[in-house]
């Protein structure tokens, strides 16, 4: 059973929220549950609020106009999404989500949010704390995208994970197929910059799991240098 309160404490949007605040939140969140596959909403839906990944993983994508996927981010338990419907004036959500695997999310109301927030101050500064650090990643994340070659995605995403997972040991947080939409690769160039990577004893893979083993040669790469 997913407890509100907990999820709240644990998430980043509201890492820097008291007590109190996360209280008020706690009252007005609703806590859903996804299967594998389940469509969150879809771009076009009523933008009615925001969501907390309390578990599970949840991809948020768009479609291009002859079908393809991009996906966006990839959120996991403590993150959150489409939290920019709360502070424009949009009313449609612009994208797609869609549960990865088996997931609680908590969603929370536009409408009372900004009503909690209009009251409590500190709320809204803690949010906006959240939300700068949050935008300061989608920076990267576009400048990665824009200028960084296909190697130096993979490596840097490589490097960032065995940061996250503390180990240089870890299994792949997201299938293949979703990781290429994740680094704006195609499916085999992926796979092939893999076997590139463990041919140089870069990394060892077994199955969906990988050793990093040379993390300098990946910090050259992740930086456009050639190592």
């Amino acid at each position: 059973m997913v407890d509100r309160l907990d999820a709240l404490k644990r998430s980043f949007l509201f890492s820097y929220c008291s007590p109190e605040s996360i209280s008020k939140i706690g009252r007005i969140a609703h806590l859903k549950s996804c299967q594998k596959n389940d469509l969150i909403f879809q771009e076009g839906d009523a933008a009615l609020g925001f969501y907390l990944v309390a578990s599970g993983r949840v991809k948020v994508y768009k479609l291009s106009f002859s079908g393809d996927e991009h996906i966006l981010h990839v959120v996991s338990e403590g993150g959150s999404f489409a939290e920019a419907v709360v502070f424009s004036p949009m009313d449609r959500y612009p994208a797609f989500a869609e549960a990865l695997s088996e997931a609680r999310l908590l969603f929370i109301p536009k409408k009372e949010f900004l009503d909690l927030m209009r009251g409590d101050f500190t709320l809204t500064l803690s949010v906006f704390s959240s939300m700068s650090e949050k935008l300061r990643s989608f920076n990267t994340l576009v400048e990665e995208l824009s200028l960084k070659s296909a190697d130096s995605r993979l490596a840097k995403y490589l490097l960032d994970l065995a940061m996250k997972k503390k180990s240089d040991t870890f299994s792949l947080d997201i299938k293949k197929v979703e990781l290429s939409k994740r680094l704006g690769i195609a499916p085999e160039t992926l796979s092939r910059l893999l076997r590139r990577f463990k041919s140089r004893r870069i990394l060892a893979m077994s199955g969906h799991e990988i050793r990093l083993l040379n993390k300098e040669s990946l910090r050259i790469i992740s930086s456009g240098e050639k190592a």
